[in-house]
């Protein structure tokens, strides 16, 4: 009989690999498996909602809104270059686009907390764990997404009120410096006019004396045919002028400085109503922002109502059975 030791163990080895093969294509099989399940889980637990996306477009609005304050600062700040209407026009400009950017972020604001409020009633909550059950995802999972989804979100939040709060200072500091130097031009103009009308009452205060020796003779001789007592009136004349243009030049400084106390206390009355609107702003966002819980109070307050409701009717409807069957039990007995 032929040995067949050798062909017995070949064949041996032919079935050993072919099951390793099974065996890792099996567990290949299970890995695809799994990944294409968490690929579904996935799947499901991604937001369909452009919140992101409208945050990118907000920001990049934002940042190119900075790219034209900081090209329009050097011309703004050139008395030259740009007119006061011409600033008022950029400072108008300016305003209406950042409000408006304001308002989109107060409504994001508004629609993430609105979210994550019903995310957490829906989700977060003890009933979140029947929903998870019945998707095929665990409580754990959802919990954790939902947690980490609403942190990055408010973190997006949070950077996009940094850049508004950025703006407002630099546009803020370019208009106080509009305004600071706007005052320093007006004092100097002011000092300037005052000191034209000192040189023109010193003018005609003094005596006309010329520097040349021949108006100066013609002067002692003029001077020396007049009498004692034109000498005296005229020196009363003269100091009776003097004091009427002393008396004219105190109340053309007090007129000065009233002048300028009145530009002091108008730039401070603008800069105060424009303090008061954007309070006036934010106390009318916050009153929107009370109506809407208002609202939502009363919606969980008729819920809460209802509930009480249907407790109450099923504990009353529980006394009435517990009721009869005592009694039935009473007249068994």
């Amino acid at each position: 009989m032929t040995d067949l030791t050798n062909k017995f163990k070949s064949y041996l080895h032919i079935i050993q690999d072919s099951g390793f093969t099974a065996e890792d294509g099996s567990d290949g099989f299970k890995g695809n498996e799994s990944s294409t399940n968490k690929s579904k889980e996935t799947e499901r637990l991604r937001l369909q909602d452009s919140f992101i996306k409208e945050c990118y477009d907000l920001l990049k609005s934002l940042t190119q809104l900075r790219k034209i304050l900081k090209s329009v600062r050097p011309s703004y700040m050139n008395e030259d270059e740009m007119s006061e209407e011409e600033k008022d026009d950029v400072d108008t400009e300016l305003r209406l686009q950042f409000q408006q950017y304001i308002q989109k972020f107060r409504l994001m604001e508004r629609y993430e907390n609105e979210r994550q409020r019903l995310i957490s009633e829906e989700f977060l909550s003890s009933k979140a764990y029947l929903k998870s059950f019945f998707q095929g995802i665990s409580s754990e999972k959802l919990t954790l997404f939902h947690k980490a989804n609403n942190e990055f979100r408010l973190g997006v939040l949070k950077s996009l009120s940094m850049w508004l709060n950025i703006f407002s200072s630099e546009f803020s500091s370019m208009q106080q410096e509009r305004l600071d130097a706007q005052r320093k031009f007006e004092a100097l103009d002011f000092n300037s006019g005052l000191q034209n009308v000192v040189s023109v009452s010193s003018v005609s205060q003094t005596p006309v004396v010329e520097s040349t020796q021949e108006e100066v003779r013609h002067y002692e001789e003029t001077v020396s045919k007049l009498t004692q007592e034109q000498l005296q009136l005229l020196e009363t004349e003269h100091e009776e002028m003097l004091n009427k243009k002393n008396e004219q030049l105190k109340k053309a400084e007090q007129l000065n400085k009233t002048i300028i106390d009145i530009v002091g206390i108008q730039h401070e009355i603008s800069a105060h109503l424009q303090e008061q609107s954007q309070n006036i702003n934010s106390v009318l966002d916050n009153q929107e922002d009370v109506e809407i819980n208002i609202r939502e109070g009363n919606k969980q307050l008729t819920k809460a109502k209802k509930s009480a409701g249907k407790a109450a009717k099923m504990m009353t409807y529980m006394a009435i059975i517990m009721g009869f069957m005592i009694l039935f039990l009473d007249y068994i007995s």
